[in-house]
Parts: C-alpha cells; sequence; structure tokens
C-alpha cells in the first residue's frame, strides 16, 4: 500500500503539468515556471562551460526567456512522462538544444563579421595623410622676439607664479610684463592678431610636448 501510495505520488506528473497549462495565471503554474526557470539557467551556464563560450548576463536571460517560451508554447503540453525526473530531463533537452543553437549562430555572425572586415576595401586602398596630417606650417609670431622669448618661458615654467620664482622677481612684476604683451598683442591688425595665436598654441603643444606635466599646473597659463 505504501509503495503504491509513494508511487501515486510522482505517477501523472505530465497530467497535472497539463491541467497548469490551463490556468497559467494560477500561483501553482507561476511556481512550476520558477522552478524551470532556476533549472534552465543552471543549464544555459552548462551548456556555455561546455562549449567554452562566454555569454553575457543579457545573454542568459535571452536564453532562459526562449526556454520559457518554447515551453508555454507547446513543448510542455506534449510532455508525456510520469515523474519529475523525467520533466527535468525534458526541460534539459529543450534547454541544451536551444543554447547550442544561439552559440552557433552567435558564433558564425562574429566570423561572418570579421571576414567581412578582413575583406573590406579599405584594407586594400592607399590612404593618403591629409594635408594638414603630412606637415604642419610653423607660423611666426609679429611679436618682437624679446615679447616672444618671455611667453615661451611663460609656457615652459607652467605658471606665473613658478615664472617669476625662477626669475627671482615678484608675480606681480610677471602679471605686469604679461599685461604689456597683451596690450601690444591687442594693437596687432587682425591677421597678425590670427598668426600670433596660432604660434602661441603651437609653443603651448611645444611646452606639453616637452613636459607632458604642464597639463596639471598650466590651467590659466595661455595668455590671452
Amino acid at each position: 500500500m505504501s509503495a503504491r501510495g509513494g508511487d501515486a505520488e510522482v505517477v501523472g506528473v505530465g497530467a497535472q503539468v497539463r491541467a497548469l497549462l490551463c490556468d497559467r495565471h494560477s500561483p501553482e503554474t507561476a511556481a512550476l515556471f520558477q522552478v524551470l526557470s532556476r533549472f534552465a539557467h543552471r543549464r544555459v551556464l552548462s551548456v556555455g562551460r561546455a562549449c567554452h563560450a562566454q555569454l553575457s548576463a543579457p545573454e542568459e536571460e535571452e536564453l532562459v526567456g526562449d526556454v520559457l517560451l518554447t515551453l508555454l508554447q507547446g513543448a510542455l503540453a506534449g510532455f508525456r512522462g510520469d515523474t519529475i525526473p523525467e520533466l527535468y530531463a525534458f526541460v534539459r533537452t529543450i534547454t541544451d538544444r536551444t543554447t547550442w543553437r544561439f552559440i552557433r549562430r552567435r558564433d558564425r555572425t562574429r566570423r561572418a563579421a570579421a571576414e567581412a572586415a578582413r575583406d573590406a576595401p579599405e584594407r586594400w586602398v592607399a590612404r593618403l595623410p591629409a594635408p594638414d596630417q603630412a606637415f604642419e606650417h610653423v607660423v611666426d609670431s609679429p611679436l618682437a622676439a624679446v615679447d616672444q622669448a618671455y611667453l615661451v618661458a611663460l609656457l615652459r615654467a607652467g605658471s606665473k607664479a613658478e615664472l617669476a620664482r625662477a626669475a627671482g622677481v615678484s608675480r606681480a612684476a610677471v602679471t605686469q610684463r604679461v599685461h604689456r604683451i597683451l596690450q601690444r598683442v591687442a594693437a596687432l591688425a587682425m591677421v597678425e592678431r590670427m598668426a600670433h595665436d596660432v604660434w602661441l598654441a603651437q609653443q603651448a603643444a611645444a611646452a606639453l610636448d616637452a613636459d607632458p606635466a604642464l597639463a596639471d599646473r598650466a590651467v590659466g597659463t595661455l595668455p590671452r
């Protein structure tokens, strides 16, 4: 009797599952799919490790959703087993097949993209540098050589305070000297001011190339 009672608990699992599917919004059906979802997720991870495929979290979620959708859309209604192990084996088969197909499709897409990139016409066509990449025209400032030298020294120092310390003068003296230079720049014609701005930018770039650490302390150094 007890054996038959034990068998009665496991026999008819398929019929119970089909009965649950008749009411998909019941708490029992939701609980069933939560159990199957966790099982399918473990199988997805197992198959991914078996084929050395790095599946992202969104891909794992997508695969589990595909498995549950397959079960809900008719696969589970076709289950004819009578035990819980048979139900798990049924879901495992669907999960493994879905995961393998996804991985193969993803790998084919990646290989096709890699081949397309390798065979792209740009790889076989010479790329000529743009005129501004072939050379850089060094512009001269219309300021006097002494003013140019002072501005270059300021750029290389990185700050007015640093230039004042190196020259042994006060910061106010440096500020006054820069102010007088800026007045002379303001008095230049428009074309000359444009030439000066280009020259100043080139000198600043050269100073940074010589000492990249200037970028950390040269805020506000470029005189305008």
